[in-house]
């Protein structure tokens, strides 16, 4: 997902990790045990171009043992696109989001 540098949703993901600063509009939770709910702002960008970094990001599932548990997933799954309040939420594997995290913070 990391290197997925044409898309949308993972330019908008890397920028909030890089602001670290925590908006009541853009940001994350603890899902359950396996993923986080990830909530990010998408006005100003066309509807379109979305949707394709979505769908991007939503093919290719895999499985994933996670705590002896088998997952399967994609780079996000469950994405609600509203496009009134011009937010996207999704949900990504913990074990993924972190690994992004560090990879964006340890750009130079």
């Amino acid at each position: 997902m990391y290197s997925k540098n044409d898309n949308i949703i993972v330019g908008l993901l890397k920028n909030m990790i890089r602001k670290n600063i925590t908006y009541q509009s853009e940001g994350f939770k603890v899902f359950d045990d396996f993923f986080f709910e990830v909530e990010l702002d998408v006005s100003g960008f066309e509807e379109d171009l979305i949707e394709k970094g979505i769908e991007d990001l939503c093919s290719n599932s895999k499985w994933h043992k996670l705590n002896g548990a088998n997952v399967l997933s994609a780079d996000i799954t469950c994405p609600r696109l509203d496009y009134t309040a011009q937010k996207l939420k999704f949900h990504i594997l913990k074990q993924k989001l972190i690994e992004f995290r560090d990879l964006v913070l340890n750009e130079k």
